[in-house]
């Protein structure tokens, strides 16, 4: 685990604390916590714990909308044939799947179908086989979802050969925008809608619900649409906050009181959650739909999506991906394992950024093996492999840099690239490797402060974990859905010790312990640390140590208790 600094959270008014305490009657420590992420009044607070629908923006202010619409009812009073195109990743299989079952199962619409590009023959995006696939199947409108914002040239022989395309996608736009027939996405500069950070099924769910109000539909099939969104919204790590929170809160309730067929079908493997929460998305739903696309074809998991019930066909789809994922995760070790040896030399270790390169590893997971090298070294990383003779990969960023601005300084270099400020995608001639790797070292010397270039955890307040019950937890709870802008909170612990002899390890590396002394209502709590096993033999030893860590509710085999996640821990001195 990479050694991080502490940071406490900025200090708040204390007035704002004491009247938003009064106002909803909770304790200073919640008040807190709530206020520090703005929510001061009982009218914000009841929107936060709330969300509803009347919350939602009204999708017609989206620029594009009635472009978009305006074509989608031509071809479908002519009955003509739809395709929804979509990247092979969560949000964009979640995105189609949604728009296949929107279209068949709630507007009656039968000529829609689904396109997902082969990530290893046509890569990221809209591609020109895609392209010529549509025309050849007579495709008289193609909807691109969590793609198209980039594709440039691909939208420019899609127009010359007739064939027009909506846009809806939640990149960062380049420049100058392709020539598509609308474009949805609220990031464009001169786009009026107020929510900025939606997921790419976001921007497709505000065009459906658009299409209802025009056909006097309202919400129907919504609430079902409504569990895609959430579930690519946990999984693309996008905003927690504003809108996102309002369908992803609206969303996982779906989720957990009647989840469509392939879902129901994913979620049978844990028979140990009741409640499905983002985390449990992220962990457990979101890479079994991604292992389709690393390690076979991204259209598997649109089958399972899509699925009418849960029958013996879905339940094969089912093991087919669990198998898939199987072969993902022995993937991910082994080249992890392999990129932190070439990390191994003096001359990488000076280094503020990670470029490495393999001649065969696995294109499906390099954007995760990116992941897990930030996890050992704290930097910017790039891994790249060897893919039609060209090094093809993918680019992950670490807290307070742009990624995307540090890779556009190199964008001369590459044959195709796009991403955002946290993740991106790239391709480039293998001959450039050298001038890429100065050049991204370069550019992240120039625009990483020193001052960022140690993890850091960020701390609500301190508190004694020995100070929550499940009681207070309860109210704690209600923040979720949690995610970026509104994190689950994180506190500080004053000195702490084991109940004697309690860590054990587990699975080699991670830690379990109890606490010395127990809470308020005489429960003993227990912790997890991940990545700590090597701290067994000191806590067992009577060491006394500080830590920050957040709480959670474990639940096994039908029985609920609160749960010490330790973020990371410090070994005080005797």
């Amino acid at each position: 685990m990479t050694q991080k600094r502490w940071k406490l959270v900025p200090p708040v008014a204390q007035e704002d604390v004491e009247q938003l305490a009064s106002a909803i009657h909770v304790n200073p420590y919640l008040a807190q916590i709530l206020v520090q992420r703005g929510i001061k009044s009982f009218e914000a607070a009841k929107a936060f714990f709330r969300p509803s629908w009347e919350h939602l923006h009204d999708p017609w202010i989206m620029k594009g909308m009635d472009k978009a619409l305006e074509k989608l009812h031509e071809v479908m009073e002519n009955k003509g044939m739809i395709r929804f195109y979509g990247d092979y990743d969560v949000d964009g299989t979640t995105s189609v799947s949604m728009m296949w079952y929107h279209f068949k199962r709630h507007l009656g619409y039968e000529n829609v179908d689904v396109y997902i590009p082969d990530r290893y023959k046509e890569g990221y995006g809209i591609s020109m086989q895609g392209i010529d696939h549509a025309l050849d199947s007579g495709v008289e409108l193609m909807v691109a979802l969590d793609c198209g914002i980039k594709a440039k040239k691909e939208l420019s022989y899609a127009a010359m050969k007739g064939l027009p395309v909506i846009v809806c996608d939640h990149h960062n736009p380049g420049e100058h925008l392709p020539p598509a027939l609308a474009i949805l996405n609220p990031k464009q500069s001169d786009c009026p809608y107020p929510f900025k950070e939606l997921s790419g099924c976001g921007v497709g769910f505000k065009l459906i619900t658009a299409l209802n109000q025009s056909l006097g539909l309202e919400q129907t099939g919504l609430r079902e649409a409504l569990q895609f969104v959430a579930v690519s919204t946990c999984a693309d790590i996008v905003e927690m906050q504003g809108e996102n929170r309002i369908l992803t809160s609206l969303g996982l309730a779906e989720l957990n009181r009647n989840p469509l067929p392939g879902f129901k079908a994913l979620m049978s493997e844990y028979s140990n959650i009741s409640q499905w929460r983002v985390s449990d998305v992220v962990f457990q739903i979101a890479p079994k739909i991604n292992a389709a696309g690393r390690m076979a074809h991204g259209f598997g998991a649109v089958q399972l999506l899509c699925s009418e019930e849960v029958d013996e066909e879905t339940l094969n789809r089912t093991k087919e991906i669990l198998a898939q994922n199987k072969d993902r995760q022995s993937l991910d070790k082994s080249i992890t394992e392999e990129a932190l040896q070439l990390l191994e030399g003096p001359e990488e270790q000076k280094k503020l950024s990670t470029v490495v390169a393999g001649e065969d590893w696995h294109k499906g997971v390099v954007g995760i093996v990116a992941s897990r090298l930030i996890e050992k070294v704290y930097r910017p990383t790039v891994v790249l492999t060897k893919h039609n003779n060209k090094l093809t990969g993918s680019a992950r960023s670490v807290e307070g840099f742009d990624l995307y601005a540090a890779l556009s300084t190199c964008s001369d270099l590459f044959e195709s690239f796009g991403g955002h400020r946290h993740a991106a995608g790239l391709t480039f001639d293998p001959k450039h490797l050298e001038a890429f790797k100065t050049r991204f070292e370069e550019a992240v010397a120039q625009s990483w402060p020193e001052e960022n270039r140690q993890a850091t955890q960020y701390i609500d307040l301190e508190s004694p974990p020995q100070h929550w019950t499940g009681k207070s937890f309860a109210v704690l709870d209600q923040m979720e859905p949690f995610g970026p802008k509104n994190l689950r909170p994180v506190f500080k612990s004053g000195p702490q010790r084991i109940y004697p002899n309690s860590a054990r390890i587990l699975k080699e590396q991670h830690l379990k312990f109890v606490l010395e002394h127990p809470n308020a209502e005489g429960e003993f709590l227990e912790a997890i640390a991940f990545g700590l096993g090597s701290l067994e033999s000191a806590l067992n030893n009577g060491a006394s140590f500080e830590m920050a860590y957040s709480l959670e509710q474990n639940e096994w085999n039908g029985l609920k208790r609160l749960q010490i996640f330790v973020k990371d821990l410090v070994i005080l001195a005797n």
